[in-house]
């Protein structure tokens, strides 16, 4: 084996179904399975956050990517669409990735910058590539 171990994250269960993450830094986050009914969302749920995990991972790669080449955008938001099975066995479907850049460069080299991310680059999106179909898109402007 060619990787690295090491913990990443340690989960503590408060009740319900919640969770509280401490990551190896100490930095900690509430996580829960579901809103309880009629109650107000004041945490992320796992779900919520094992998408924002891969939208998040993909940007900071293509940004990097991008940063590499001098390119800094004026703005770089992205959007996580998914198809999710209620029933078992639960899992996603299909993830599909947008990413709204507004920079000054080329199509070409934002599309490059992507692809090379979502299929080369994240670990979450390689990993998790090979078990959902993830497709992705790019809307670009140059304003």
């Amino acid at each position: 084996m060619t990787g690295s171990t090491w913990t990443f994250v340690k989960a503590s269960w408060k009740g319900g179904s919640e969770f509280v993450v401490e990551n190896r830094n100490g930095n900690r986050l509430t996580l829960v399975a579901k809103i309880p009914e009629g109650e107000t969302p004041r945490h992320f749920t796992m779900v919520d956050a094992f998408i924002s995990s891969l939208a998040c991972c993909t940007g900071t790669n293509v940004l990097f990517l991008l940063d590499a080449q001098g390119i800094v955008p004026r703005s770089f938001t992205m959007k996580a669409e998914c198809v999710f099975r209620h029933d078992e066995p639960r899992a996603f479907e299909t993830i599909h990735l947008i990413f709204l850049v507004s920079a000054d460069t080329d199509y070409e080299v934002l599309h490059n910058a992507i692809l090379r991310s979502v299929t080369a680059i994240c670990p979450i999106a390689v990993t998790l590539g090979r078990s959902v179909e993830i497709t992705w898109e790019l809307q670009m402007t140059k304003k």
